[in-house]
């Protein structure tokens, strides 16, 4: 209620020098003002009162008339209510036409979103999501940077827009992977559309598309397959080292360094996300290469037989 009230006043103009201070650093004040600057181009040209009444009795007296004049000082509280009455429908408008929801995960930290239409999502670790709530229902459209499972519900078209490329769907089950260098997307269920400068293709289930570096490729994966990263377990299938260490680093929320590796070699394999010693053995024996956990949530790995 005290907001309220320095709200009333501050529109009155009676706020004190100490209730002012205090209302200029509350978060309804930010709001109003950023409000106010936003409508500035819908505001109508003053209308003087005094000085239209003044000119009204000038008037009168040249012409000699006589009779009672009306008193226009009457409006004045009637136009302050409509002011703010237009400037707060105004903000209304301003506020509410682009409302989206906003949803990001950071290291070893993942989400369950459930959208308008009861679409389901699944976010993986240090990704974002963005949908809009008010448009939904004549366009269900989201903004993905990172990865993330899709279960849609059926429906009109569902687009997955990323800085690599757009998915579309009506109803089906995908995943969407999109990095630095690296764009992926697997239909498991239903048919995708995926839309990139490279190519436009169309999935079948069990089918994969993928760019890395440039790179396109595609490829048929087996009967029944799931993504495994919502069960806690990152899979790979012959992707760059480099894509590897990144998506450990995000999963367990740890730098890790490398000495006379090889980042480029293709890894196929997978690492489990509750168990960091399992998970470095899982990818560091299979290429030959050894490391060492560190304070301050680093990891050493290296080529050689031992860690410097």
């Amino acid at each position: 209620m005290k907001n309220e009230d320095y709200i009333k006043k501050w529109l009155e103009g009676t706020l004190t020098g100490e209730e002012k201070r205090d209302f200029e650093a509350s978060e309804d004040f930010k709001s109003i003002d950023r409000l106010s600057r936003a409508t500035q181009a819908f505001k109508a040209p003053e209308y003087e009162v005094d000085a239209g009444l003044e000119r009204l009795q000038k008037a009168k007296s040249e012409m000699g008339k006589t009779g009672r004049v009306v008193s226009m000082n009457w409006m004045k509280p009637f136009l302050r209510v409509a002011a703010v009455f237009i400037f707060l429908s105004i903000g209304y408008i301003y506020l509410t036409r682009d409302q989206v929801t906003d949803v990001r995960t950071f290291a070893a930290q993942k989400a369950e979103i459930y959208l308008p239409d009861s679409s389901f999502v699944a976010l993986n670790a240090h990704s974002h999501l963005t949908y809009p709530d008010k448009k939904w229902e004549n366009e269900r459209k989201v903004a993905l940077d990172g990865e993330a499972f899709f279960k849609v519900a059926k429906g009109s078209r569902f687009d997955v827009e990323t800085q690599s490329g757009t998915i579309s769907v009506l109803g089906t089950e995908f995943n969407v992977k999109t990095r630095e260098g690296y764009f992926e997307v697997i239909c498991y269920e239903g048919l995708v559309r995926v839309e990139s400068p490279q190519k436009t293709v169309e999935l079948q289930p069990n089918h994969m598309f993928r760019i890395i570096k440039g790179t396109v490729s595609d490829e048929q994966l087996p009967t029944g397959a799931a993504p495994s990263w919502p069960s806690g377990e990152s899979a790979f299938k012959s992707v760059p080292y480099t894509h590897v260490i990144k998506e450990f680093e995000r999963q367990y929320d740890i730098t890790i360094i490398t000495k006379n590796v090889d980042v480029d070699q293709f890894f196929t394999g997978g690492f489990v996300h509750d168990d960091i010693e399992l998970a470095l053995k899982a990818i560091t024996l299979p290429v030959n290469i050894s490391y060492q956990i560190q304070k301050d949530k680093q990891v050493i790995i290296s080529g050689d037989k031992e860690v410097e």
